[in-house]
């Protein structure tokens, strides 16, 4: 029986290492705090709001920089805590946009009892407001936690948010499953989405050695004001724009765009009935 050389196999394995970024469960934890200090009612402790932010201000800033310093190594630490504080000055401007989601799912959604309720249990709810924070982040430059962050929130809920995609006030998805809303997705204001419903791209082209071509436009389609999408549509492309106030039906595929106003919806199938003989 032949004998393997631990040690000589442990320095081929450990010399394919790639740089890893932060921990999972340390953009866990910090969407979990954030999500308690914006509405304090989910609190499971006592902790005050300024101790609070005194550890999400350390927290983030050190994952801010360990992320920057795995895509560009050196010391981030001064940058990290100039974004770190641009980022804590934005959390009132946060928290405004997610009560317009709660009032938007109250709204949308007669089952919907209390405020608590939506922001407690609601999975379309906790999906948006990830992405809210991932998305500020993301502006700021972050690499990697707002990337983290969404997809934290699409292991507990299975909607698959950006955190590139721009997403206006008042924003509802309904039950959530399968939701899948692509990196440069624009969504306006009050505008509701249904399970399984996707924005996403056509095809990329490719170079010459087969890579993507990465162009700086928008791939993924545009939902101006008050736009309703159903169950499993899919809205593909960046030149496809939904005009506002418009209503497009379950099981659509889309990848043109549609004015103000209008109603997109498949023909019905055929539904064919047959009485079951009895004995």
């Amino acid at each position: 029986m032949n004998t393997v050389d631990l040690h000589t196999l442990a320095q081929e394995l450990s010399s394919q290492d790639i740089p890893l970024p932060p921990s999972k469960e340390a953009i866990d934890t910090l969407i979990t705090s954030l999500r308690e200090l914006l509405f304090p009612h989910t609190k499971r402790n006592a902790e005050t709001g300024t101790i609070q932010l005194e550890w999400i201000q350390h927290e983030l800033a050190k994952l801010i920089a360990d992320a920057m310093a795995v895509a560009e190594q050196g010391d981030h630490s001064q940058k990290a805590e100039e974004i770190t504080n641009a980022f804590l000055a934005s959390l009132p401007q946060i928290q405004d946009m997610a009560r317009r989601d709660v009032e938007a799912a109250l709204k949308g959604d007669p089952a919907a009892k209390s405020p608590t309720e939506v922001i407690a249990y609601y999975p379309g709810f906790f999906a948006i407001l990830v992405n809210r924070i991932a998305h500020t982040l993301h502006s700021m430059g972050v690499p990697f936690i707002p990337r983290g962050m969404t997809e934290f929130a699409h292991s507990r809920t299975g909607i698959d948010i950006h955190p590139g995609a721009t997403i206006g006030k008042g924003f509802f998805i309904d039950h959530g499953t399968g939701v899948v809303i692509g990196e440069t997705t624009e969504i306006g204001e009050d505008v509701i989405l249904y399970q399984g419903v996707t924005l996403g791209a056509l095809s990329f082209r490719h170079d010459e050695n087969g890579k993507v071509i990465r162009e700086a436009k928008r791939r993924h389609p545009k939902l101006e004001d008050r736009v309703t999408i159903y169950a499993n549509a899919t809205v593909l492309g960046g030149d496809t724009i939904i005009g506002h106030d418009s209503i497009v039906g379950s099981s659509v595929w889309l990848t043109e765009s549609i004015e103000p106003y209008s109603k997109v919806g498949m023909k019905p199938p055929e539904v064919r009935m047959k009485k079951r003989e009895t004995t």
